[in-house]
């Protein structure tokens, strides 16, 4: 690597950190200089500007979690693909800030991009992603893959929000990595891990989970009865159209739960 290219590196990987503290309005460029070594005047040299500096910053951040994560890659389950993107982002916090401060500063601006990488890197995702997914088209695809990206980002991206709401278990970090992998599982329709690898505790809150969601649609169930009999439904036909559902003594009885009196 010659001079000029190791100046270069050295400028990006103070220019990262500077940054990710502090987003483009706030960074200064005589501390990003002294921080790597080198007089200001380089960076407007090989940079152009300040902004210049911040594209290259954000591009090449977007670069390395590419070559580490390769989230392109056609084969693995929708939960691994959660797994790496959340383990970079837990342990490399510097381009999800870059992004933060990239929406804050840009809004819904055209997004930064040199040589139109970024809008090629997207393009390609998407259509990896319907054969990934089994995606019926391309838009179904990109809301899948933004969402699963949503899920990995969002708990390192707002470490004070997740701190607030997880209370007493937020720095259970391995429990949280294993709910947002089951989260995408059923999201994707993907197969669970056999019981084997599941605690007791686990268990026990899947059948709390399905117990619970029994109950709520039963009631939701008893509500549409009692409506449909109140607008003239007989009780014979809900009873049918629920049959192999519930028996028809349970029918009565939800009927019978909001005014006492049937239809029919």
């Amino acid at each position: 690597m010659g001079r000029s290219a190791e100046t270069r590196e050295t400028l990006l990987e103070a220019a990262r950190t500077e940054f990710a503290r502090h987003g483009l309005a706030g960074s200064r460029v005589d501390r990003i200089a002294q921080s790597a070594g080198v007089n200001k005047e380089r960076i407007y040299g090989l940079f152009g500007s300040k902004d210049g500096l911040f594209n290259e910053v954000l591009i090449q951040a977007m670069r390395c979690f590419v070559e580490v994560v390769n989230p392109l890659e056609t084969d693995g389950t929708a939960a691994e693909y959660v797994k790496r993107h959340y383990e970079y982002h837990r342990d490399h916090p510097e381009l999800l800030r870059l992004l933060l401060w990239e929406a804050l500063e840009d809004g819904r601006d055209a997004p930064r991009d040199i040589d139109n990488w970024r809008h090629e890197y997207y393009r390609d995702k998407a259509d990896v992603s319907m054969a990934r997914f089994g995606a019926a088209d391309k838009a179904t695809a990109a809301r899948l893959t933004f969402s699963l990206c949503a899920l990995a980002s969002w708990p390192n991206a707002v470490p004070q929000l997740r701190d607030l709401m997880l209370g007493d278990v937020a720095d259970d970090e391995e429990a949280l990595e294993r709910f947002l992998l089951d989260f995408s599982r059923r999201a994707t329709a993907e197969e669970t891990p056999s019981d084997e690898a599941s605690s007791v505790d686990e268990a026990v809150a899947e059948l709390e989970r399905a117990q619970r969601a029994e109950r709520q649609a039963r009631e939701r169930l008893a509500r549409t009865m009692r409506r449909d009999n109140r607008q003239g439904v007989s009780a014979n036909r809900l009873a049918r159209q629920a049959r192999g559902v519930v028996s028809r003594p349970v029918v009565l009885r939800m009927l019978s739960d909001d005014s006492g009196e049937l239809s029919g």
